[in-house]
């Protein structure tokens, strides 16, 4: 049954995580671009894309920042979001697949 759930681990978990978080630093350059005035965020595909990425962030991020403030205009809650997608992908999810006893 471990081997099950590395496998779940490896081809369903981890590819789905490092999606997440490409498409987290996607929303931070998008967003330090926007306010740089390097993208026009009136184009319809900006806005579109934008919203996407907000849609599929914002509820990961919006627990962490009741816990996190902001500080100043940094949101930390992001950061913290990318930290622990690699924590959680490469280290703490395999060891726990294996540590289950089955």
């Amino acid at each position: 049954m471990s081997s099950l759930l590395l496998a779940l681990h490896a081809y369903f978990l981890a590819p789905i995580l490092s999606i997440f978080f490409w498409a987290l630093l996607v929303y931070v350059l998008m967003g330090w671009l926007m306010v740089a005035n390097v993208v026009d965020n009136r184009n319809p595909t900006v806005r579109a894309v934008y919203s996407f990425l907000f849609q599929i962030i914002e509820p990961v991020a919006r627990p962490i920042r009741r816990v996190v403030p902001p500080l100043g205009n940094l949101d930390l809650s992001i950061l913290v979001i990318a930290l622990a997608i690699p924590f959680l992908r490469d280290w703490f999810l395999p060891r726990l697949f294996v540590a289950i006893p089955f």
